[in-house]
Order: C-alpha cells, then structure tokens, then sequence
C-alpha cells in the first residue's frame, strides 16, 4: 500500500503565465507553490535569449513540458518523426543542463477522428524506446502523458501503448474528456509519477483547463491518488485566476498550507 502525504508535492505550470516573459511568470510562481512546471514553447521556451538566466534567477525546483508535436512522433514520413524527436532531443537537453527533475511529452493529436491504426502505434511506441535511449543519455525522466480525444489519439486510455520503459504523466482533465478517467485511477500497470491537475465538465467536452471545483469532475477519487506519496501534482491552468481558486479549493482539501498570494 502506497504512504499517504500529508501535504502535497506541488508545482504550477507556467501556461497560466504566457502573457508574460519567463522570468516574470516564475516570478510570480515562485509566491504561490514550491516549483514549477516550464512550458518550453512560444515565450517560454527553454532555447529563447534569457531563458537560462530566467531560470537560475528563480532558483525553483523545476519539471519541463515539452513542445506539442502533433502526430509527428508516430507519423508515416521517417523524417517527420525524427523531426519531432529532434525538437525534444534539443528540448530535454537544455532541460537537463538547468536542472530539470523531469520532461513531459505528448505521444499523438491529430486535427481528426480516425480508426485506430497499429502501424501509427508502432512507430510511436518505436519513438518512445529513441526518448528512453535519450532519456538514458541525459539522466532525466522522461513521462508520457495521456491526451484528451477518443479517436484523435493513440493513448487515451491505459493499455493502449507500450511505454517502452518512459514513465507517466497522467492528466485528469484528458481523462475525464476521453471518459477514461476511472481506468486510469484503477489501473496499476503504470504507476503514476506525475498528475496535471484541472477540472472540466467530462466526456465530450473542450480541453477548458478550469479551476478545481468549476467544472463537473468527482474529484475526490483523484484527491486520494493526489495524496500518494511520491505523485508530483501541477495545477495546469490558462489563467492565474484560476490558479489561485484552485489553490484554495486544496487548501480546504488540508492538500496545500498557507502561502502567499501576489
């Protein structure tokens, strides 16, 4: 049986903060939780000018989300695929260089429905061994994290991959959209050592990123994997309003002590 935490390891995601540089947004982070979690993308990504600096001035325990690629890890064309394992092989290893605890990739999204397709499987799973050799190579963890759309991805739903020896990223609000949410709670074959945590309103509906307790989720199931010890948890929100929400509703969940807010 897994050790309960009183209090939880906690970082905020620096998607709530893309209005400003990166230095401010860590800033702004580092007054309300412990670490953070670095969108390595558009103003935040770890290959700008003033990334690096931004970083040791925030002197804050840090995990980095990599890159969106699209299909580009399971995609037919050699080159596409090796494309998008270059962006995370150029992603990761600034990542490790700064520090780093972990870096999160997404597997597969496409624009549309379609079948399920073995051969788009292997080659993501064929990616997944290529992060795990880099992984090997870099000394950083590397986590795949479940996506939200039944049909738009290979992984929405446990079991679907073979991960090839990466870890996992298990995303509650993906989950709750793809109606997957309860398989992944139950499902023990892979651990969970990273949760992205935000509400919506469940199976069929947008990726909203809400703040805890405004969407339609049950989640008190998910306050009980929150409180496993060993589970890092990033609130993964698009507006720092409902960062604070969020951080209140854990507060009163007795996940979360006292902190400052700006």
């Amino acid at each position: 049986m897994k050790a309960v935490a009183d209090t939880i390891s906690l970082s905020i995601s620096s998607g709530a903060y893309f209005e400003w540089p990166l230095d401010v947004a860590l800033e702004r982070i580092a007054g309300l939780a412990p670490a953070a979690e670095i969108c390595s993308w558009n103003r935040h990504s770890l290959l700008g000018a003033g990334a690096a600096h931004a970083v040791a001035q925030a002197a804050l325990p840090f995990s980095v989300h990599g890159p969106f690629g699209g299909d580009g890890l399971g995609h037919w064309s050699a080159a596409r695929r090796s494309g998008a394992l270059d962006v995370h092989r150029r992603h990761g290893t600034v990542a490790a260089e700064l520090g780093a605890s972990l870096y999160v990739v997404h597997p597969d999204l496409r624009a549309r429905r379609r079948p399920w397709n073995p051969k788009v499987a292997a080659r993501l799973e064929r990616s997944f061994a290529d992060l795990r050799e880099l992984q090997e190579e870099l000394g950083l963890t590397v986590l795949v994290e479940n996506m939200p759309y039944v049909g738009r991805s290979h992984f929405t739903a446990p079991g679907e991959l073979d991960l090839q020896g990466l870890g996992l990223t298990l995303d509650i609000g993906h989950a709750a959209i793809a109606g997957t949410l309860a398989r992944w709670l139950a499902d023990a074959r892979e651990p969970v050592q990273h949760l992205h945590l935000h509400d919506n309103r469940g199976r069929g509906e947008g990726d909203l990123h809400l703040a805890l307790g405004a969407g339609g989720l049950d989640l008190a199931p998910v306050l009980g994997l929150v409180r496993s010890a060993g589970v890092t948890v990033v609130l993964e929100h698009i507006h720092e309003r409902d960062v604070l929400v969020s951080l209140d509703y854990l507060r009163k969940a007795g996940l979360v002590g006292p902190a400052s807010l700006p």
